[in-house]
Order: C-alpha cells, then sequence, then structure tokens
C-alpha cells in the first residue's frame, strides 16, 4: 500500500525508513535544497542536513537522494528531480527530519 505526503505526493520507500529526529537520519543521502527552508539563513539548512548524515549538492542529477522544496524553490531543480525520478519533499518534511 503507498503511502502519501500532505500534499498527494506519494512517499519514496527510502524514505520510510528514516529515523527522524536522530544524528544519522539522513545518513548516506546525497540532498540538494533548494529555495528557502523558514528558520534557516544561507547555508544553515545544508548544515543542518550535513550534521544528520547526508551530503549536500548544488543541482541535481541521477545520484541525489531526495530534493528538499522550499519557499521560492528553482523551478529547473524540480524538472531536474522529475525527470531522474528523484524523491522530493517539502521544507515542512525536511524539519520533521532533522
Amino acid at each position: 500500500m503507498t503511502e502519501y505526503t500532505h500534499d498527494g505526493e506519494p512517499i519514496h520507500d527510502a524514505l520510510k525508513s528514516l529515523n527522524h529526529h536522530c544524528p544519522s537520519s539522513l545518513r548516506g543521502l546525497a540532498v540538494c535544497i533548494t529555495g528557502i527552508v523558514l528558520g534557516f539563513k544561507g547555508r544553515q539548512a545544508e548544515t543542518e542536513a550535513e550534521k544528520h548524515g547526508a551530503r549536500t549538492t548544488k543541482n541535481v542529477s541521477g545520484k541525489t537522494s531526495l530534493l528538499v522544496i522550499g519557499h521560492n524553490a528553482g523551478r529547473n531543480k524540480i524538472v531536474q528531480a522529475q525527470r531522474f525520478d528523484t524523491p522530493t519533499i517539502t521544507a515542512r518534511e525536511f524539519l520533521a527530519l532533522i
């Protein structure tokens, strides 16, 4: 049975196993963040993702594990995520993970 986010998007299987609020909740994931994640300035959201084990990237590629979509997100990154079938989550869902 497929689970869905509050936006009606299916939750990717890789995300179901994440241990929320754990210091290593994003371990091993290549995460790209686009747009503004409320409560963070500049690279703070990327730094926080790295504290939780993620490797952050500036661009979406076939190696990207997760795209975080914040306020005023870059359309090109969203299109690339769709092209590469990269799972996406909202900034709110990202905050719930960390």
